[in-house]
């Protein structure tokens, strides 16, 4: 959506040549040029598995070739480079949907900012799946709330949403795990209850809780909010930081709920 959002400047000439570009006439419609990226949007959401007539994704090549020309107009001075302050000016929201997604634009080119192994789309999906399976809105409804502020880059709100969207997940795991079972008070008590339960859901010999306080879980929630509850504002770098921290861990810890 963000990638197309890019195209909304253009005229409606450029937005019909590169829909015949990319065979997508038929698609990309409407009075308006908001019409036609809208439609092109849609298509794509609703088309995931579309593929060009060279077999590669058809989502995957509209934008790449969309980032590409927004790489392109970032360009300024004499000699002409790569001014990544204008590109984060122009496309705040595209910008934001990259870094979201373990890509970044590094002296003005598309490169992936992690490893493949960690398919942040992927853990993303995967993540809500497991908690609309296990019924755990209000984790859910933490971590919408989160990565819908990072999108439109209000960091701060973003990272008030990440600690409790793992907070509350812990707490769910445990009800879960509890089968009626009376649980100590939500929070802190309860990680502890996973802790010691048997078998243990989290793994002293992994060195994800110690009762020294020095374990995995236990530094993870200190990195996620260093000053506390409220930590003040935050640059974009750190609160994409935080949003992968928690979509890889929350997606272990749902993944483990039947393990155990």
């Amino acid at each position: 959506m963000a990638a197309a959002q890019t195209m909304a400047e253009w005229s409606h000439a450029q937005i019909d040549e590169f829909a015949l570009e990319n065979a997508l006439e038929r698609v990309v419609v409407g009075y308006s040029r908001a019409n036609k990226v809208n439609a092109l949007a849609t298509y794509l959401l609703q088309n995931t598995d579309a593929v060009t007539e060279e077999g590669e994704n058809l989502t995957d090549s509209v934008v790449t070739t969309l980032v590409a020309k927004a790489i392109r107009n970032s360009f300024s001075g004499w000699p002409s480079q790569f001014d990544l302050q204008r590109f984060q000016q122009q496309y705040p929201a595209l910008q934001s949907g990259l870094e979201r997604n373990g890509f970044t634009v590094d002296g003005g080119r598309l490169r992936k900012a992690l490893p493949d192994a960690l398919n942040l789309p992927q853990a993303d999906d995967e993540i809500h799946a497991l908690l609309d399976h296990y019924g755990f809105w209000i984790s859910k409804g933490h971590l919408d709330q989160g990565i819908a502020a990072h999108t439109r880059g209000d960091w701060a709100a973003a990272n008030a949403q990440f600690r409790p969207f793992i907070e509350s997940l812990f707490d769910a795991i445990a009800e879960q795990l509890a089968h009626g079972a009376e649980l100590p008070a939500a929070g802190n008590p309860r990680r502890i209850w996973l802790a010691n339960r048997r078998p243990a859901f989290l793994m002293a010999d992994l060195n994800e809780w110690n009762h020294d306080g020095s374990g995995f879980i236990q530094a993870f929630f200190r990195r996620l909010h260093p000053a506390g509850a409220h930590p003040g504002l935050s640059d974009e770098e750190d609160s994409t930081y935080r949003l992968h921290l928690v979509l890889l861990t929350g997606r272990l810890l749902l993944r483990r709920i039947t393990q155990v």
